[in-house]
């Protein structure tokens, strides 16, 4: 569920106080005020018993007058992780009353579970607050891609050595030198205030030049939109600045395919990969997906449904779904399948494929077993592999304007204008001041809207 109560659970207020409801309300109010977990924050209890899925998928409305910016904010979700989640959804054409899944059911990242852990592929930052049990979770932008790779935000083990209120930004070298080439002249410090696109909150990183920050443009929260840095929304930075001491592990990892238990279901949660990685990979994800898999189950052996694997690598929606089981248990996974609204609505022929009888057949596949000994997914799965079926990302490597294409958003999103710009983005570099007021304007402003936009990245940064 979606925890709004910090360290209390509505399990506890209704051992104390019953069902009586404005009881509850006055509670929660009074816990919210005085408790030092951020009321902003997506705060859910760890998972125990071997269980790595934290959360639940909501549904919201579209208001009047919304972006898809403006709403994701308002459900602490990500640009892009809502364009996953919702395939048929036109950024440029909402309607009011339109009705979004927002993701907010997560499998955790294979990273060890303390201080903060960023997930760069999902645009997520999980924070395991010490003594708590629980863990908060974020939606962040992250570094854009750029030619050589400078702008990209690092993986590896990091360390919070600074944090800074209303902080000036002196920006690097190498962004005075990137705007200098557009013809705007920086000045070597640009002091607190509504223009400083680091926001109003700072937390410095051991790497000197990587910062955890708010911004003065969230709309690029949920995107790659930064030269590096980790930006947050402003009031998700100011909730997590007040409880980040000094001196926590950052972990950065980058995991396109997560896998984790739920009970006795096994899970698998597939992203659109960064650039970086399909380039690298040329839209053949097998040893990442069969490394998430084989680590999920290291301890645990599972029959998967390597179907539907090759069905989520391929549709790249965000959303956890169900591949399988314990292999020591009996129960049919085709029911769980079946009854998940968003396989049913991304595919149809999944749900009806869910109820022959021998969907628990799938357990006659090569068993993924804790010893290490099996054969690998790769060698399990019979389905011709992810690549093959999915010509768009091959074809989209081989092009002139690879890094430009983004095969799972384009390709999913079937109206012509999906991949254009974010109309908030777009009227915000229109306006004239835009480079004065936010110095790290980018290369990805004179990029074409549809290479902007379908690789995660916006025409904005800070």
């Amino acid at each position: 569920m979606r925890n709004y109560e910090g360290f209390w659970g509505d399990s506890m207020l209704k051992k104390w106080f019953g069902t009586h409801k404005a009881v509850k309300q006055w509670l929660y109010c009074a816990l919210l005020a005085f408790s030092t977990t951020p009321a902003f924050a997506l705060v859910y209890d760890l998972p125990t018993n071997g269980n790595d899925i934290v959360g639940s998928n909501q549904y919201a409305n579209v208001k009047m007058g919304d972006s898809l910016s403006s709403f994701a904010q308002r459900n602490d979700a990500g640009y892009y992780e809502l364009l996953e989640a919702n395939p048929r959804m036109n950024p440029m054409h909402l309607t009011s009353g339109m009705r979004l899944l927002i993701p907010h059911q997560f499998i955790l990242p294979d990273a060890p579970r303390e201080g903060i852990v960023i997930n760069l592929a999902e645009l997520r930052l999980y924070y395991y607050q010490p003594g708590t049990n629980t863990v908060l979770v974020y939606p962040i932008g992250i570094g854009r891609p750029g030619s050589n790779g400078s702008w990209g935000t690092p993986v590896g083990q990091l360390t919070v050595i600074r944090k800074k209120e209303n902080p000036d930004w002196h920006p690097p070298q190498a962004v005075i030198d990137d705007m200098a080439k557009r013809g705007i002249a920086l000045p070597p410090v640009i002091p607190a205030g509504p223009d400083n696109p680091l926001g109003n909150y700072m937390m410095r990183l051991s790497n000197w030049s990587y910062l955890i920050h708010g911004t003065n443009r969230p709309e690029g929260v949920g995107r790659r939109t930064s030269a590096g840095c980790i930006r947050m929304y402003p009031e998700d930075v100011e909730a997590l600045f007040a409880i980040v001491p000094i001196g926590t592990k950052v972990t950065i990892v980058d995991q396109p395919f997560k896998a984790g238990w739920l009970n006795n279901q096994f899970y698998f949660e597939a992203h659109v990969p960064l650039r970086e990685q399909r380039l690298a990979y040329a839209g053949h994800y097998d040893d990442l997906w069969n490394e998430a898999i084989k680590n999920a189950t290291a301890n645990r052996a599972a029959n998967v449904d390597w179907n539907i694997v090759h069905m989520l690598v391929k549709k790249q929606t965000g959303v956890p779904q169900v591949i399988g089981q314990a292999a020591n248990q009996q129960a049919v996974v085709a029911a769980a399948v079946a009854n998940s609204p968003v396989v049913a609505s991304i595919d149809p022929t999944v749900a009806a494929a869910s109820t022959a009888p021998t969907v628990a057949a799938a357990s006659t596949a090569p068993t993924v077993a804790a010893a290490g000994t099996v054969p690998t997914v790769a060698a399990a799965g019979t389905a011709p592999t992810v690549a093959a079926a999915d010509p768009a990302v091959t074809a989209a490597n081989t092009a002139p304007t690879v890094a430009a294409a983004d095969p799972a958003v384009t390709a999913a999103n079937t109206a012509p204008t999906v991949a254009a710009a974010d109309p908030a983005v777009a009227a915000a570099n229109t306006a004239p001041t835009v480079a004065a007021a936010d110095p790290a304007v980018v290369a990805a402003d004179t990029a074409p809207a549809v290479a902007a936009t379908t690789d995660k990245s916006a025409a904005l940064n800070g």
